[in-house]
Formats: structure tokens, sequence, C-alpha cells
């Protein structure tokens, strides 16, 4: 029985260890964000293939907060539903992404390439070309 609890116990050590290194290698490599003023292009591409484009400077760390500066000076919108992972874009510029509907998204290009993370932790680095792309 004893043996048991020792196995148990080094069980539980690594485990622990494991998340330990998990967090500090995610620390390490998690997208830093650039502060100060950066040059930015933003451009939508909606369900009809029409495009617009945004250029400017931001100070804005991330891109959700880039969007939000546009929101309020250009003729841009965009909305969707907080979750836990932030959140999750369903309309921008008036037209809604319905993924339950047909299949519906907006993607997310950043220098042309998929972005890896969701636009409440994508970072802004001068002269990023970030695209939003209506997609199915």
């Amino acid at each position: 029985m004893l043996r048991n609890k020792k196995k148990a116990l080094w069980s539980i050590a690594a485990l622990l260890l494991l998340i330990l290194a998990f967090a500090f290698i995610y620390r390490q490599f998690k997208p830093a964000a650039e502060s100060g003023s950066k040059a930015y292009t933003l451009e939508v591409v909606d369900d009809t293939s029409g495009s617009r484009s945004y250029e400017g400077h931001t100070d804005a760390e991330y891109l959700r907060g880039l969007m939000e500066e546009l929101q309020e000076k250009e003729d841009f919108s965009f909305a969707g539903e907080e979750s836990q992972y932030g959140l999750f874009l369903q309309t921008v510029n008036g037209v809604t992404a319905d993924y339950d509907k047909d299949g519906a998204y907006w993607s997310i290009l950043v220098n042309g390439e998929y972005g890896q993370y969701g636009i409440d932790t994508q970072p802004v680095s001068d002269g990023d070309h970030f695209s939003l792309i209506y997609a199915r």
C-alpha cells in the first residue's frame, strides 16, 4: 500500500512539473505586442467579394484595439460573441457570417497568411497587413 502511495505522489509531482514546463514555454513564446505607433492596412473582403481597405497608424497592441479605433473613426463596424477565448467575429461592416446556417465565417489573414490567433490576441506590428475575409 505504501508503494502505491509513493507511485501516486510521483505521478502527481511529474504532472505538476509538466504543467509548469508548458506554462514557462508558453510565456517565452507567446505573441509579443509592440508598443508605440505602428502603420497598418486592414482589408475587408465581404460575401460578394467586394473589398474595402483601411490604412493608418495605431498605438493598439492587438488587432481588436485597432478595429475598435477604426470603428470610432471610419465607416467600419464589427460585432461578435464573447467567449472564453475572446471575441468570436461574426459581423464585419454589416455582413454576418453564420457558420451554423451555411458554414460561413470570417477568416483573419496576417501579412497574407492565416492568422494563428483571434482578434483579441493577434499582435499588431509596424507595417502589418490584416485581411478579414468572408469565407465558406
